[in-house]
């Protein structure tokens, strides 16, 4: 697949499933679950497809970054929905009260006309990162969606297109909130709501891996991501446990932790650790942008000789979201990278915008609001990043610590943002205990 600054993109006629997934959006207006390994194109598809129908659609994810990066809004923010858990037959949800008057979820929900709008002239609506999206949210989407735009149909009669892969990072969800939801619902997955329990998706998972050419390590990551790794595989994989490798003599590596601190300490400390003068930058940040959807830091603290990380990828194709540099010279107003292939690149500022979807009833479409913008130099200090907020980029070289792995997918995310082994070093060795599936997501799998 190609892109061309998004604009005119070009299909791979040899991945079947993807083209499958672009007829399914266009030509039908099921539900669809799309799917598929790491690096097998889930945000090409995703960044791509309003380019290739014609439908009056929004794309929501999570969380504030994801969204930003998907191009959309966050699913809290689109349908105002209060951080709470919620259960079927909720009261705030409900559509009428005892006495046959309205009932609570128009008080709960006080969409304003232009919203209802929205809500009554979408076909579209994709939300990314599916994974992470708890079940009871789902079911409150599929709610507000019924009411407003009046059927009992699910989504309201709306086209949905979900895109993540089950057994990458999990949706949160704390004991106490659990032991109530589990009353409810089997899993805290999307796939456990009611309206997907009563309206299976059309299953569509992508197989072709664009990221990794490396078929024996492509067959350790699949073996990883379904919890079936043998010895000889534990063996193979801690083949790269180098506790001598350090990054001071090794530029261009990124260090992958699962810990905030872990990766906040060490980009702090490697900053300090140069002797160069410090440049700092501000970011422009316009209107309405809160700090949590912030791609890069509002006050950016730059040295000569500073590792740093490209945050989007370039219109002239110099560099990648996820792309590793090293600065080679700084002032007030310039900011140069130099990449592995001794590229040197000038550095410009990018604007990420914070959108709101509203409804033009004199075209009868659904238009992008730009209700605010953060611009600053795409880039971040990148000695280290978290496992979490590395998933969707891609790596060519890279230190892994993940004997503390404690998620379910977690260790799989980071060595799949890896295009191949010999970019791969373990800062420590990964007990096997590291490595856990999510037994909920396994299940799902089987049964499609």
């Amino acid at each position: 697949m190609n892109i061309d600054n998004n604009k005119n993109f070009i299909l791979d006629p040899d991945n079947q499933e993807f083209n499958d997934a672009v007829d399914y959006v266009k030509k039908t207006d099921n539900i669809i679950f799309l799917t598929g390994k790491a690096g097998t194109g889930k945000t090409t598809f995703l960044k791509n497809i309003n380019n290739l129908i014609d439908k009056k659609s929004v794309i929501l994810a999570p969380t504030g970054v994801a969204a930003i990066n998907a191009g959309g809004q966050t699913i809290h923010s689109f349908f105002q929905i209060k951080p709470s858990l919620y259960i079927p037959d909720d009261q705030r949800l409900s559509e009428y009260s005892v006495d046959g008057k309205k009932g609570n979820i128009f008080s709960y929900f006080k969409y304003k006309k232009r919203k209802i709008s929205i809500l009554q002239n979408l076909e579209l609506l994709i939300i990314d990162e599916i994974s992470m999206v708890r079940c009871d949210l789902l079911d409150v989407i599929d709610k507000i969606l019924r009411v407003y735009r009046n059927t009992n149909e699910a989504f309201g009669g709306l086209q949905v297109l979900l895109i993540g892969d089950t057994f990458q990072l999990p949706p949160i969800s704390n004991r106490n909130d659990w032991q109530i939801l589990s009353q409810h619902y089997a899993t805290p997955f999307f796939f456990s709501s009611k309206v997907l329990e009563f309206n299976r998706p059309i299953y569509i998972e992508l197989k072709k891996i664009y990221r990794q050419n490396d078929q024996e390590f492509i067959d350790l990551l699949n073996k990883i991501r379904v919890n079936q790794i043998e010895q000889n595989d534990m063996e193979y994989l801690n083949s790269r446990y180098n506790p001598y490798f350090t990054q001071n003599d090794n530029h261009n590596y990124i260090l992958l932790a699962t810990h905030n601190h872990t990766v906040d300490s060490v980009n702090m400390e490697k900053l300090e650790n140069i002797n160069e003068e410090e440049f700092i930058f501000n970011a422009k940040i316009e209107k309405t942008f809160p700090a949590n959807s912030y791609p890069t830091e509002e006050i950016l603290r730059l040295k000569v000789g500073a590792q740093v990380m490209m945050l989007k990828n370039d219109n002239m194709r110099r560099y990648y979201n996820g792309k590793i540099g090293k600065i080679t010279k700084l002032s007030n107003e310039t900011i140069q990278i130099q990449f592995e292939n001794n590229k040197i690149i000038e550095l410009s500022k990018e604007k990420w915008d914070n959108v709101n979807y509203t409804f033009d009833e004199n075209e009868g479409n659904i238009k992008e609001e730009l209700i605010g913008s953060f611009t600053q130099y795409p880039v971040k200090l990148a000695w280290a990043i978290s496992v979490h907020k590395s998933q969707g980029l891609t790596f060519e070289k890279v230190i892994a610590d993940l004997k503390d792995a404690f998620a379910p997918g977690q260790v799989y995310v980071a060595l799949s943002r890896c295009t191949n082994i010999e970019g791969l070093v373990l800062k420590t060795q990964i007990p096997r205990r590291a490595i856990k599936t999510s037994k909920e997501a396994l299940v799902f799998s089987s049964e499609q």
